[in-house]
């Protein structure tokens, strides 16, 4: 009898969107139980995806017998419960932002460096199939030399002045679009083209006040939208190239590009996690600007258990919640047959001693938003 992977979950929000769901189309996978202090949410979970034990208390749920607990809570609270899941015994995937502080991320990549469980996070668009192939036609030459990377995200998430004030709201929580959606470029930017030797960044807040729970103004200290350059250092096979990037969350629509120029085409991820390219010979000369460009669709190469997986992802709710459910289902995919194979490591997976330089990153970028200039890293 196949032994069953038991997944344990810290937090009833994210995972339930995205890491739950995912989970569930993996063969030979229980959902073991969830850890969270509101009852109802607690409840709606369990209920949803068939859990049987439920724990107001996280720690009384590393009482069970688990191979995998993802930690899905608010930033503040990674820290303790990662390390508290690490010296129990099992493996975490902890989500991202990573940690609060530099100081913080440094601790868990301590206990994790000695811990018996692998410890990743939650950066699962390394394992989408576009993504995959944008790293094939990087490292292979096809898009020649990189000449830059830029990256814009629109999103309309925070764009209401009645939205209530929550932790995301509070820089000192690690709220923000920098910490939520920032994490993740930068950590696109390592994977695919290396390592960032300075930064250049502008926070900014566009929606000062929103209400609390008694409906009165409260403070929002965390940005939601930023602007940001980064340049690419010696280990990098761009040193000296830039990486501009744009997120907001307070638009008015939702919009997101990832591309990467070459001498010799130029890639794109887009929104729907559909990978384009387009010929630096295919434009006209000139200086039109009604020339549309001639993007060309790339089809992702996949084995067969991973074709499989994208049926039952398009059959599922995660297709609708777009490439970031979609990523983490290859990611739970891979983590599924790591635990089976008893791997102890996930290659091209992002690890903690990722997390540690994203921190960097971001508090360089806090200290060129305070300071007005560039930061190295």
């Amino acid at each position: 009898m196949t032994k069953k992977i038991k997944i344990g979950f810290i937090g009833s929000g994210w995972s339930r969107i995205a890491q739950a769901p995912a989970f569930s189309l993996m063969e030979d996978v229980e959902l073991a139980a969830v850890a969270s202090p509101t009852e109802l949410h607690r409840q709606k979970f369990m209920k949803m995806f068939d859990i049987s034990d439920g724990f107001a208390d996280w720690r009384d749920m590393l009482q069970r017998d688990l191979d995998l607990v993802c930690v899905t809570t608010p930033t503040y609270l990674h820290r303790e419960m990662v390390i508290g899941v690490l010296q129990s015994g099992k493996s975490v995937l902890c989500e991202k932002p990573f940690a609060l502080n530099f100081s913080d991320a440094a601790d868990m990549v301590d206990v994790a460096s000695t811990a018996p469980g692998f410890a990743l996070i939650d950066h699962q668009l390394r394992f989408h199939p576009a993504v995959r192939s944008m790293k094939q036609m990087i490292e292979s030459g096809e898009i020649g030399k990189v000449y830059e990377v830029r990256a814009v995200v629109n999103l309309a998430s925070r764009n209401r002045p009645d939205m209530p004030w929550s932790w995301w709201c509070d820089a000192e929580k690690g709220g923000g679009a920098l910490g939520a959606i920032g994490s993740h470029l930068i950590d696109m930017n390592r994977f695919l083209v290396g390592e960032i030797s300075r930064v250049s960044c502008n926070l900014a807040t566009s929606i000062p006040f929103l209400p609390d729970k008694l409906g009165k103004p409260r403070r929002v200290t965390s940005d939601d939208h930023f602007a940001m350059m980064m340049k690419f250092g010696p280990s990098s096979v761009a040193l000296g190239s830039s990486s501009l990037m744009h997120v907001t969350t307070v638009g008015a629509y939702t919009w997101f590009s990832f591309e990467v120029v070459g001498s010799l085409k130029t890639i794109r991820l887009d929104g729907a996690g559909r990978l384009w390219e387009v010929n630096n010979d295919n434009a006209n000369g000139g200086r039109s600007l009604i020339d549309a460009p001639r993007w060309k669709l790339v089809e992702p190469m996949l084995a067969w258990d991973e074709l499989v997986l994208q049926e039952k992802i398009r059959q599922s709710s995660l297709a609708v919640h777009g490439i970031f459910a979609v990523g983490f289902a290859f990611l739970a995919h891979r983590i599924v047959k790591a635990l089976k194979n008893q791997e102890k490591r996930l290659h091209d997976a992002a690890g903690f001693s990722d997390g540690l330089m994203i921190q960097k990153v971001i508090q360089a970028a806090r200290k060129s938003d305070k300071l007005q200039r560039w930061i190295k890293i």
